[in-house]
């Protein structure tokens, strides 16, 4: 087995090949940039690749809603310390600016 790493870049795109065939191919760059492709064997039923994409689906869900969790914590942290910020700066103006 090989593991090659690649970015996604805002440029990032996915096509999709007909129903029948199931290819997914993800362009992490531009059309010219890389390409994984996921496609499925000729002795592949379309059952068995219904259930290889709902366990890409489920793993990419899982992959999204780790992201997003981790943008909802950054986005409270700052909050919070704004918030704290201004109430240190309520506190001053209050003390008169000392």
């Amino acid at each position: 087995m090989s593991t090659y790493r690649t970015y996604w870049t805002p440029e990032g795109h996915i096509e999709m090949w007909g129903a029948t065939d199931g290819t997914l191919s993800l362009y992490p760059g531009s059309i010219a940039s890389d390409q994984i492709t996921i496609a499925r064997p000729t002795d592949m039923t379309p059952e068995q690749m219904l259930a290889v994409a709902d366990r890409v689906l489920a793993g990419v869900q899982r992959w999204r809603d780790t992201v997003a969790e981790h943008v909802e914590r950054e986005r409270t942290t700052a909050d919070e310390l704004a918030e704290a910020r201004a109430e240190i700066e309520r506190l001053r103006a209050e003390q008169g600016g000392a």
